[in-house]
């Protein structure tokens, strides 16, 4: 067992300091999430593979902001973007988008690679168009 744990004092300066870091942990934005070019948040950068059910009814999350991703958990709601309601004819594993970007909404259709690019050149915003 630590001395932290058997002083009295020790333990109230060790919990103030973590108290004083949690403080400023408060003002770090916990997401740093970059606006694609289609004006959604760009999730990820990478797609993700996923076993959808034949007949289920699923909503992809358009807007980017879900952390439940590629999913709606309903984030969207302080945006102008819907979930995209889908289902799929086949039992399988299917090739999800993150980006939020694709033309093949919700599978991914490679434009990722396309965002990626733009975000290490810094041609995306960090802020929605207004």
């Amino acid at each position: 067992m630590s001395r932290m744990f058997l002083s009295g004092t020790s333990t109230i300066a060790g919990l103030s300091r973590i108290a004083g870091l949690q403080q400023q942990w408060t003002n770090i934005p916990v997401r740093h999430l970059k606006v694609g070019p289609k004006g959604t948040y760009v999730a990820k950068m990478i797609p993700t593979l996923v076993k959808l059910e034949s007949g289920k009814k699923y909503s992809w999350c358009l807007c980017g902001l879900s952390k439940k991703q590629p999913f709606c958990d309903g984030a969207h709601k302080k945006t102008e973007f819907k979930p995209v309601r889908f289902e799929v004819d086949k039992t399988k594993s299917y090739l999800m988008c993150r980006c939020k970007q694709t033309s093949n909404k919700p599978f991914c259709d490679m434009t990722h690679v396309k965002v990626m690019f733009q975000s290490f050149t810094g041609q995306l915003k960090t802020e929605p168009k207004s």
